[in-house]
């Protein structure tokens, strides 16, 4: 690997600095880990830890090989550094959310800024530059009270998809980009409401036009046709097969489970092919197939993989409480 200068990364500073200060809230002597892998561009983790350098904090960059499959644990060199964190800034390909070390280091104290598929282009995006993201919490509170409280949901798009399922007994989450108390975890610059639903419960068409966390940007849309929970068909173009053989290649049933439903707030995020981003899109759901016991659901799977559909309505009990990128709070 090349080593980068501090001129490459002085345009990502302004976004770095936020993170570290705004976002993860990261006070001098405070013990900072940045993880990435050899997938990453290394100038996003050099300038968070330049970032927390000159907050005071005591900053480590960990870069491990690129994991092959979304959820795999770290090794256990990473493993050890996140236990003894009290900032993880994750800036991986893959997603570290649900994975043992993940919850192991949170339930130590660990505050888990999630950041996958982090590139240079978001530490200078509106998403991240222009959001206040203290004055967007009532809007974020507002809304996983309301999937809180719902007994149904439904997802239609222009596309095709037609989604049904109980969210009864389910409570909502929330990624707010703020990491104010310890134990904490959420995507950053993402702001979402996100739910497991009932787990047999969903049923019906998502047709997936926008990102899949796993392939990127969505070239053809792809049909997914979901009965009683569970993925029966996936139909499409190249971003399909890419879908199925994955999935395939994890070897259990259960990563045909559906997982999630999710709605992006972010008015200042676009869709770019980082899911950190486009999950987090006002103007879109997404839904997700396999984990979810780290917020609530029941299903252990080895993966777990969002799917982005643009211009959503959104209908919690009957009521439209998102319309493409109207919000009826």
């Amino acid at each position: 690997m090349n080593r980068i200068e501090m001129g490459d990364i002085t345009p990502l500073m302004k976004g770095a600095r936020k993170i570290v200060t705004e976002c993860a809230l990261v006070t001098p002597e405070e013990t900072v880990l940045v993880i990435t892998d050899s997938g990453r561009d290394l100038a996003v983790s050099y300038s968070l830890m330049q970032a927390a350098a000159e907050v005071g904090a005591d900053v480590t960059v960990a870069t491990m090989k690129e994991r092959d499959a979304p959820g795999e644990e770290p090794p256990p060199q990473v493993r050890a550094a996140m236990l003894v964190s009290d900032v993880i800034l994750q800036a991986t390909s893959t997603v570290m959310a649900f994975t043992q070390a993940k919850k192991e280091a949170c339930a130590k104290g660990a505050r888990f800024a999630a950041m996958t598929g982090m590139i240079p282009e978001i530490l200078t995006s509106p998403a991240l530059i222009d959001t206040n993201f203290e004055e967007q919490q009532p809007i974020i509170k507002k809304m996983s009270k309301m999937v809180t409280a719902a007994k149904k949901a439904r997802i239609t798009t222009p596309q095709g998809t037609n989604l049904e399922m109980s969210l009864e007994g389910r409570t909502a989450d929330s990624c707010t980009s703020i990491l104010d108390r310890p134990g904490i975890s959420t995507g950053m610059p993402d702001l979402e409401v996100y739910v497991a639903p009932v787990e047999d419960s969903v049923n019906g068409v998502a047709v997936i036009d926008a990102t899949i966390s796993s392939s990127g940007l969505v070239k053809n849309p792809v049909k997914i046709t979901i009965k009683d929970g569970i993925v029966q068909r996936i139909e499409g173009g190249e971003d399909a097969d890419k879908l199925r053989e994955l999935l395939e290649k994890q070897n259990t049933p259960s990563v045909y489970q559906v997982a999630e439903l999710g709605i992006g707030l972010n008015p200042n995020a676009q869709l770019r092919g980082a899911i950190i981003e486009d999950e987090g899109v006002l103007g879109t759901a997404h839904i997700a197939v396999g984990d979810n016991l780290v917020f609530g659901g029941n299903n252990k799977a080895p993966i777990h993989i969002d799917m982005v559909m643009k211009n959503p309505t959104v209908e919690l009990d009957g009521k439209v409480v998102l319309k493409g990128r109207e919000l009826y709070l």
